[in-house]
């Protein structure tokens, strides 16, 4: 049975203006003295005590969710440890030497068991943490990754995207964008079932940095002054040119050297490449990726790849040897730094470049989106464990029409376990080249859908009735990670020499309605079961019946 084996990311979210909350406060006196956690050795770890007492501390100054912890399951950080000290106590060992292998062991096996009973009632999605536990005599040190649920023991299955990729493919047309890579899978194109529905599915929130096109306003534009740049004068001055006694020789080699230089210079003044820039101007204008953009890039490549290759003995031909050999030696160097920091050529080309390569996913996908050609939509977001928030700005902001709150996040407001920061608006924003009106959108989740899927699920059904999410409950891994904060909550930091490794979130996240779905998931507007244990074999096959697809496509077909 394949069970969920995801690695969730997300960065910290905008907030845009704060609400109304209750701000919970702290019983702790304001004398008392904390430790920042980082400041934990290895050397203050010496038993399992010890051990126990810095995972407890940390957690109690970083911990986000402590209060819904308290509302939801009653879990008494306190009483947490008052219960487990003395058992972390009574542990005979820590890997000291002349200690027995066997109790080791056995100490071993009694502290994690301790660890996963403590950590599995967590809510946090993203939460885990790896603990090190000691040495046997035979130097084997074992470190384990703890978090929350590890205990659970009804875990639904979910789609593998390995496997939908594999069946899906086979499902969209011809003319479908479909991209697989080691790190992001991809396919956006019309069913071939049901042509008039469009199917997106990727296999992480990578997109932006695999496919956006970012073009600057100029190229090639070298500020003056610039030390880099290279000139005539400097040509005629070098002591490698007029180290040449030979007069006629002297003046062939810096002719051809002259005429690279102009060669050079005068590309920027070139047709081609204004052609390419009235197309790149079009572009940043409108984000419209079109024929004369495309063809208007290639011609630019082709004729900046039919510039002299300086730095190869080509141009020079007969006039390269020994006599001349320092003067071309230095022009050569010399004329790389004009190219790549005077003009910054390689800007340039990598601008025509990413336009060519990233073209298809416009041309299929993006502006079709925007120009109204898409009329309904199947987002397939099932076993997509998140990324990066930049996609929230590059994707799911273009189905957006309407400025909403989503949700709300806060963080902790010091070291208090019940300190926090009222709540924060999180707003959804509409693209400037999204969708022109709402249209009909499905959303597909699974157990396997987190963070980011979350947030885009979340932010999509906030616009509207005409966004339905189907299929099982998201993972409920919605708390931002942020940036590192070691007053107000999170850490990632490696604690007591390393004993201890924290991936815990900055920020705590409630829906739109205030309910927190840390550990419980975004709740389907139709919910389909999870795919059996017979389903999951069954997903090689191109024929595999998707009980959830089908359910998304009869549900967009009655619209």
């Amino acid at each position: 049975m394949k069970r969920i084996k995801h690695k969730i990311t997300i960065l910290s979210l905008s907030i845009l203006s704060l609400s109304s909350a209750t701000v919970f406060t702290s019983c702790s006196t304001d004398d008392v003295t904390v430790t920042d956690p980082r400041r934990f050795t290895a050397n203050d770890v010496q038993s399992y005590a010890d051990l126990f007492e810095v995972f407890w501390k940390t957690m109690d100054q970083q911990y986000n969710y402590f209060a819904e912890q308290r509302q939801q399951g009653g879990l008494d950080w306190d009483e947490v440890y008052k219960t487990y000290h003395p058992k972390f106590a009574a542990l005979k060992t820590y890997g000291r030497p002349g200690e027995d292998d066997g109790q080791i062991n056995a100490d071993f096996l009694a502290a994690s068991g301790y660890f996963k009973e403590i950590i599995n009632p967590i809510i946090d999605r993203h939460f885990n943490v790896k603990i090190q536990f000691p040495a046997t005599n035979k130097n084997i040190i074992r470190t384990l990754t703890f978090f929350g649920g590890m205990l659970n023991e009804d875990n639904p299955n979910t789609y593998p995207f390995e496997d939908k990729f594999g069946y899906m493919q086979q499902r969209v047309d011809k003319n479908a964008f479909k991209s697989k890579t080691a790190s992001l899978g991809i396919i956006a194109g019309n069913l071939t079932s049901n042509p008039d529905i469009y199917y997106l599915t990727f296999s992480q929130f990578a997109v932006t940095n695999s496919f956006k096109i970012t073009l600057a306003n100029q190229y090639l534009n070298p500020s003056k002054g610039n030390a880099l740049l290279l000139t005539k004068e400097i040509l005629s001055e070098s002591e490698e040119l007029n180290a040449i006694k030979d007069v006629n020789m002297r003046n062939a080699i810096k002719d051809v050297t002259f005429n690279i230089l102009d060669t050079y210079n005068s590309y920027s003044e070139s047709e081609v490449f204004k052609t390419f820039m009235q197309e790149v101007a079009k572009f940043n204008q409108t984000e419209i990726v079109t024929k004369e953009l495309t063809t208007a890039a290639q011609k630019a490549l082709i004729a900046y790849n039919a510039l002299p290759k300086y730095n190869t003995i080509a141009p020079y031909g007969p006039l390269y040897n020994a006599a001349t050999a320092d003067y071309v030696g230095s022009f050569i160097g010399l004329m790389g730094n004009h190219i790549n920091f005077g003009y910054n050529f390689p800007e340039l080309t990598g601008a025509i470049t990413q336009i060519i390569a990233r073209a298809p996913f416009y041309e299929k996908f993006l502006n079709p989106l925007h120009n109204g050609d898409i009329k309904k939509i199947i987002i397939d977001l099932r076993s997509n464990g998140g990324g990066a928030v930049v996609d929230a700005r590059f994707i799911s902001d273009r189905f957006i029409t309407k400025n909403t709150v989503f949700a709300y996040q806060r963080t902790r407001e010091g070291n208090g376990r019940f300190n926090y920061t009222p709540w924060v608006e999180a707003k959804t924003k509409p693209h400037n080249f999204g969708i022109p009106a709402n249209i009909p959108i499905a959303i597909l989740t699974d157990k396997g859908s987190a963070s980011m899927s979350e947030i885009t699920t979340l932010m999509l059904k906030s616009q509207g009735n005409q966004v339905v999410s189907i299929g099982d409950y998201s993972a409920g891994a919605t708390a931002g990670l942020g940036t590192v904060d070691d007053f107000n909550g999170g850490t990632r930091d490696a604690i007591a020499g390393g004993k201890l490794t924290f991936y815990m979130p900055l920020l705590a996240m409630k829906d739109a309605n205030g309910v927190v779905v840390e550990g419980v998931g975004i709740k389907p507007n139709i919910y389909v079961t999870p795919p059996t244990d017979e389903e999951l074999y069954q997903m090689a096959s191109p024929n595999f019946v998707d009980r959830v697809l089908n359910e998304a496509i009869n549900y967009l077909s009655s619209k």
